[in-house]
């Protein structure tokens, strides 16, 4: 055991120094040197695993992989553009987030990170809590997110989130700074994750966007081939665009003095950036996203008289949930005195009218019903964890709130598309959460992975309040409107 241990300190000791692109073959190599013994065919497929999966290594074709710091290196000159909003000046503070890729570093977490003044002296760090909705923007692309936050139960729009913020009030004094400047950001010391601040006016600006536009069309130019290697759309938002600044010529760069993450996002025409299933987010050709279930409504569609499953006739049927979330919501609403069933059912089926136009169809259906809450019944005579039940029925609550909104602008002949593209994205985002979470709930005789319960929990502390946001903007904002 002792030797497997001193192998992988040895391989991430390699993997730390690298600052070249090498192939599998190689490290294992270098390896076996240091190590003064043969690496076995089982130890080298373990190795090719964390060489695979290692957050500061991009894989390419061939079993080639590309270190952080190779690319770091290569574009370590050019400043990162950080623009400032009123919000950020007004509380005199810099919150860095997503917008120090791609000079984010992999090991160390945002509040060990360090900013010089223009003077090199260290500009002192502050601990304060902001309401959600004024800090997310800035983690927005980030696969790392603060799990500081609390809830307000009785206002959840008004649920908190503690940061790590740099006092920027005598720099933006000094600076003259007002909303639509920008700051700019020098990489120091990338291990240590030091950074220099100085001055970025919205003219000086003005005048480098055009070398900016040349560069980010550069990239997008060498992003699309990419859509077509798998081990680039799997791999999350900063793993993709360190790969492609790698990838694109040096002489690029000798013009380009500045870079920023959002600008560059921006700009793209052809790519969006989704979540990953694993968390975080990455950017893929906009032809690949799934609007998700809520997007599925068509209302020229047919019905063609599914019955081979449930599945196929809520597909049929064009629900707003899958025989998974049903299931979900199903276990919960039993198990509850809270849920009247009745009203439940209403809420899920009695929107759309008459909703059966197959007799058959409407027969097979309450067939699978039956035998669906047979089994649910049987099921809860098995207790189960009050936690894991308590999980499921906040997010079965989302859910049924989520219908509820839909049937609501359904009641007011509003379509999905009509909906501003900031709160149709919002609805979007929370359905596809209570979809991955009532599939995993909805297996209630397979205990649940203690990762994706906490997990879970974090999300939620999250999700609750951006369906606050979306409630308050349908029921109030919308009906008013």
């Amino acid at each position: 055991m002792a030797n497997r241990i001193s192998l992988n300190r040895l391989a991430e000791t390699l993997i730390s120094e690298s600052k070249t692109p090498f192939n599998s073959e190689d490290f294992a190599k270098n390896l076996e040197i240091k190590w003064e013994k043969e690496i076995k065919g089982s130890t080298m497929k373990r190795l090719n695993k964390v060489l695979l999966n290692h957050a500061s290594l991009i894989g390419i074709e061939d079993h080639n992989f590309v270190p952080f710091r190779a690319v770091v290196e290569k574009i370590r000159h050019v400043a990162l553009s950080v623009q400032l909003g009123a919000w950020e000046l007004k509380q005199g503070i810099l919150i860095p987030g997503h917008r120090l890729i791609p000079f984010l570093p992999v090991d160390i977490e945002e509040n060990a990170l360090t900013f010089l003044d223009p003077d090199g002296n260290e500009i002192p760090k502050l601990k304060k809590s902001y309401y959600i909705q004024d800090i997310v923007p800035f983690y927005q692309y980030c696969a790392r997110f603060p799990e500081e936050i609390k809830i307000n139960e009785w206002i959840p729009g008004k649920s908190c989130m503690t940061v790590t913020a740099w006092d920027m009030q005598s720099l933006y004094k000094k600076f003259s700074s007002r909303a639509g400047d920008a700051l700019l950001l020098d990489l120091i010391d990338y291990e240590k994750g030091i950074y220099q601040v100085r001055s970025y006016s919205s003219r000086q600006h003005r005048l480098d966007k055009l070398r900016m536009r040349a560069l980010y069309i550069a990239l997008a130019t060498q992003m699309d081939p990419l859509c077509q290697d798998d081990s680039f759309c799997s791999i999350g938002l900063e793993k993709q665009l360190l790969r492609i600044l790698f990838s694109v010529d040096s002489k690029v760069f000798r013009e380009v003095e500045v870079f920023s993450i959002t600008d560059f996002l921006e700009s793209l025409k052809e790519w969006t950036v989704v979540g990953c299933e694993a968390g975080g987010v990455q950017m893929v050709p906009v032809w690949q996203t799934d609007p998700g279930p809520f997007i599925r409504v068509d209302a020229n569609r047919a019905v063609k008289g599914e019955l081979s499953s449930l599945n196929k006739i809520f597909q049929d049927l064009q629900l707003s949930f899958d025989a998974l979330e049903f299931k979900s919501i199903l276990y919960t609403v039993m198990a509850s005195d809270k849920y009247k069933l009745e009203s439940v059912f209403f809420l899920l089926f009695g929107g759309q009218g008459d909703l059966f136009t197959d007799k058959k169809q409407h027969e097979v259906f309450y067939g699978y019903l039956r035998e669906l809450l047979f089994k649910i019944c049987e099921d809860l005579k098995t207790r189960e964890s009050y936690m894991v039940a308590n999980l499921r029925e906040q997010c079965v609550d989302i859910k049924l709130s989520l219908v509820g909104v839909l049937r609501f602008l359904e009641d007011q002949e509003v379509g999905l598309e009509d909906l501003p593209a900031d709160l149709l994205n919002q609805i979007i985002e929370l359905d596809n959460f209570c979809n991955d979470v009532l599939h995993q709930f909805a297996a209630r005789d397979q205990p649940l992975d203690l990762k994706f319960i906490r997990d879970i929990r974090i999300a939620l502390k999250v999700v609750l309040p951006q369906l606050a946001i979306v409630e308050e903007e349908v029921y109030s904002r919308l009906a008013i409107y």
